[in-house]
């Protein structure tokens, strides 16, 4: 992946995202790795807001319109902060599991609430399912933007040593895809 050849945020994302399902070993449908990729861009040129999503998550909403859009709000983005930010999460007062139960809710109510039979029900009912392999999926996510960061900026040794921690295949496959000979005998760093 190189981040100067993506003709689009999608793209870019599209192409990150698969992997990252792959690497997670989640099965997802087209419309929910889409769903990610959609997700992913709006988060490119969107801020977090302070205001609390247990609040937002118990909030019913003036009108039926109202009410999607706060699930919707809450489930994406307990999402993007559960699989971005999980490690500064350890030093807060919630942890990850907080965000995942909320964002399993709010996509689990949202899915209610459109009723069957419409195609986002399904994407919804899928991410509420599957709500922590998806925070896993965009974990790898971000682990490959800051991987792809660093090789945008020729930082080879600094992910040799990451390789060298982790034996990360992907990370492999990056280092030989860059020229470098990886000997796998090579002694694991502690």
């Amino acid at each position: 992946m190189d981040v100067t050849l993506a003709a689009s945020v999608d793209e870019f994302f599209h192409e990150v995202v698969t992997d990252a399902l792959s690497a997670v070993d989640l099965e997802a449908s087209e419309p929910a790795s889409w769903y990610l990729v959609s997700l992913l861009g709006d988060f490119t040129r969107a801020r977090l807001t302070d205001e609390p999503l247990g609040i937002k998550l118990a909030q019913p909403g003036e009108d039926p319109a109202d009410r999607v859009r706060n699930l919707k709000q809450v489930g994406d983005t307990s999402l993007y902060v559960a699989g971005f930010f999980a490690e500064s999460l350890t030093r807060s007062l919630v942890d990850v599991e907080y965000y995942v139960g909320l964002g399993q809710t709010a996509y689990a109510q949202l899915a209610r609430s459109m009723g069957a039979g419409r195609s986002l029900t399904d994407v919804y009912e899928e991410l509420a399912d599957k709500f922590p392999k998806f925070v896993d999926v965009l974990a790898a996510v971000r682990k490959r933007i800051s991987i792809a960061e660093m090789n945008a900026t020729t930082d080879i040794s600094r992910l040799y040593e990451i390789w060298l921690r982790t034996r990360d295949e992907w990370i492999e496959k990056k280092l030989r895809a860059a020229g470098v000979l990886i000997d796998p005998g090579t002694k694991v760093i502690q």
